[in-house]
């Protein structure tokens, strides 16, 4: 079955040329005209690829891909016709896989779909501990639901947040080296060894799990090494 791919972009020459681009290369493309219908289309169809352009009419381009990344682990690729670092970092803090200037190449879009689809299928088996229910801490992890409990209530993690408790609690009692993590969890992007995407994640992280977010007890930090996890 041919993989699916859903185009958020106001621009319907851009849509067009892209969909006609990728059916040849066997690809499922839908296409939305604006963030509302694209979240719709996202929701209803549960496409395998996002391409979403930054400048939409209706809505922001990197809120609408925080809300697809905290629904879904599916890989995202930005469209935008700025090419600043720091417009590239916030949208792949905001939970992006990849980032493209306008105008771009179609071959060089191919490329970097074929990339994540790559990654995804390297990624299919998520990272998890042995057993359907582990305790971590005063956390009970049902890994067969990817559900996390606190006393009996349910802690609703996004899917990345899932993947760093996951990490954590295998390693741990290790002091884990930055860079180490932001490797393993997301791959050799240069741009997220220097973005704050990994901080902002534990952050969150430990709003949701530590009894005391202010002086955390499960995730340390190391400074200038990364996070000791007790």
């Amino acid at each position: 079955m041919a993989l699916t791919i859903l185009i958020i972009d106001d621009d319907d020459e851009i849509c067009e040329l892209v969909r006609l681009f990728l059916e040849l290369e066997g690809y499922s493309v839908i296409a939305a005209n604006s963030g509302v219908e694209g979240l719709d289309l996202f929701r209803s169809k549960s496409p395998d690829l996002v391409i979403l352009d930054i400048g939409l009419p209706d809505v922001n381009g990197q809120q609408l891909c925080r809300i697809i990344r905290a629904e879904s682990r599916v890989p995202i690729i930005m469209l935008s016709a700025k090419d600043s670092v720091s417009d590239k970092v916030l949208c792949l803090d905001y939970g992006a896989d990849d980032y493209i200037t306008k105008p771009f190449e179609n071959i060089e879009l191919l490329a970097r779909i074929n990339a994540l689809k790559r990654r995804s299928e390297q990624k299919a088996q998520p990272i998890a501990i042995n057993g359907k229910n582990n305790a971590f801490h005063h956390l009970t992890i049902d890994d067969t639901n990817r559900q996390v409990f606190y006393n009996g209530e349910q802690v609703l993690l996004t899917p990345k947040e899932y993947e760093l408790l996951i990490y954590f609690s295998k390693n741990s009692g290790q002091s884990l080296q930055r860079d180490q993590i932001i490797s393993d969890l997301w791959g050799n992007d240069a741009l997220y060894k220097w973005s704050r995407s990994l901080d902002v994640h534990v952050q969150n992280l430990r709003q949701k799990i530590e009894i005391n977010p202010k002086n955390p007890e499960i995730i340390k930090t190391v400074s200038g090494v990364g996070y000791k996890i007790k």
